[in-house]
């Protein structure tokens, strides 16, 4: 299990859960990277988005795989953390059948009744974490795709909601929008300057 979306200033927090067939899960010698799939499997912020993009459709055809999403507007009333423990609880409640154990990139454990353990950079060396790092990744960004649709003047389908100088210049022209996560500092200063 891992998440996406832990510091953007927009958009929701995305878990992914991934049960991978028996003969996928053996770790290669240097880590991820062995190409127990015909694609490489890595922490998703390590490949290209052509390479997520690969990995996700042949992840998908291969493995059991759960989503949770957690919405801005619940990030602000319970706070990234519980957002994000809420997201990977609801990925597992997604998955098709019951894991006997829950890896999970990190330090925190969701609150699901079964056993975890807690992965600090599991993402760089358990390949089923690292899948799903690319499916929790894929799919936050095709959310933030699909959102640029709705919002396009914020420019959510070049940073994803992630605070970067496009963003803050349409968070300075615009104001927040109805996706942005009004704890976070960068969009409540702009909340607050709007509203005066």
């Amino acid at each position: 299990m891992d998440e996406a979306g832990r510091g953007p200033w927009a958009g929701p927090v995305v878990a992914a859960a991934v049960i991978l067939p028996a003969r996928l899960t053996a770790l290669g010698a240097g880590g991820t990277t062995r190409r127990l799939l015909p694609v490489r499997i890595d922490d998703s912020k390590r490949l290209s988005p052509r390479q997520r993009a690969l990995a996700y459709s042949l992840i998908l055809k291969q493995a059991i795989v759960g989503i949770g999403i957690v919405p801005a507007d619940s990030i602000d009333a319970d706070n990234i953390r519980q957002a994000t423990l809420q997201a990977m609880a609801k990925a597992v409640a997604d998955l098709s059948i019951r894991p006997e154990l829950v890896l999970v990139d990190g330090c925190d454990v969701p609150p699901v009744n079964l056993p975890c353990r807690p992965i600090i950079g599991g993402d760089r060396s358990s390949y089923p974490i690292a899948c799903a790092s690319i499916i929790a990744k894929v799919t936050r960004d095709r959310l933030m795709e699909f959102y640029h649709r709705l919002f396009p003047a914020y420019g959510f389908n070049r940073h994803k909601g992630y605070g970067t100088a496009l963003h803050f210049h349409a968070l300075r022209t615009y104001g927040p929008s109805a996706l942005h996560r009004m704890t976070f500092a960068p969009v409540a200063a702009h909340a607050l300057a709007a509203a005066a």
